[in-house]
């Protein structure tokens, strides 16, 4: 393992920790969402035996739901929120069970814009809310929304090319690869320090 895989796994138990000990966090269940995501992490980098690429689709999908789920309660909208979720749900579903790859790029892909959309969705709300006095800065959704759109933007990258170097230059996939840790280690700081706002 190397050293960014480590600072990679700090960076993300530390947000698992952090979501279980402050009690306003418990409403989010961001303990689950980050529990779930190690666990996953772990199964995957020793190679268990049951693991397969497609692990990542169907916690694609769990993350849609999830986001969905939390996004909804925060910005309390009736309908936007929760149509969009079920919508790329199925649709997500539908690639992964056609797919005759081990990963579903089309559901990884369903999967960044849906994160595009709920976190420019919320910067909308609060932008155009007229309630809105205390800094953006120092909400925490700010910073969660920052983090995915951050995440997703170059995921969809990392995603782009991966089945073509796979088969024509796999050292540069692992230089890829390796760019991408760097990425999740920046994303889930910004998603740690939303966890530490106050609202």
């Amino acid at each position: 393992m190397i050293i960014l895989d480590i600072i990679y796994y700090i960076v993300i138990i530390t947000n698992f920790t952090v979501s279980i000990i402050e009690k306003k966090l418990w409403k989010q269940l961001f303990w689950i969402y980050f529990g779930i995501t190690i666990i996953t992490e772990i199964l995957f980098t020793i190679k268990a035996s049951f693991v397969a690429a497609r692990m990542y689709n169907y916690l694609d999908l769990f993350c849609i739901i999830y986001f969905g789920y939390i996004y909804n309660k925060e910005i309390n909208d009736k309908y936007v929120i929760k149509v969009t979720t079920l919508l790329f749900f199925i649709l997500g579903g539908i690639f992964i069970f056609i797919s005759k790859t081990n990963y579903s790029i089309i559901t990884g892909y369903l999967y960044c814009i849906f994160l595009f959309f709920i976190s420019l969705f919320w910067f909308y709300k609060k932008i155009s809310s007229k309630d809105q006095e205390e800094n953006i800065l120092n909400l925490c959704f700010f910073w969660i929304s920052s983090s995915l759109l951050f995440w997703a933007m170059f995921y969809i990258f990392r995603m782009f090319p991966m089945y073509l170097f796979n088969k024509k230059d796999p050292e540069f996939l692992k230089e890829i690869s390796y760019v991408f840790t760097i990425i999740n280690i920046i994303a889930y700081s910004l998603f740690l320090r939303g966890l530490f706002c106050k609202r």
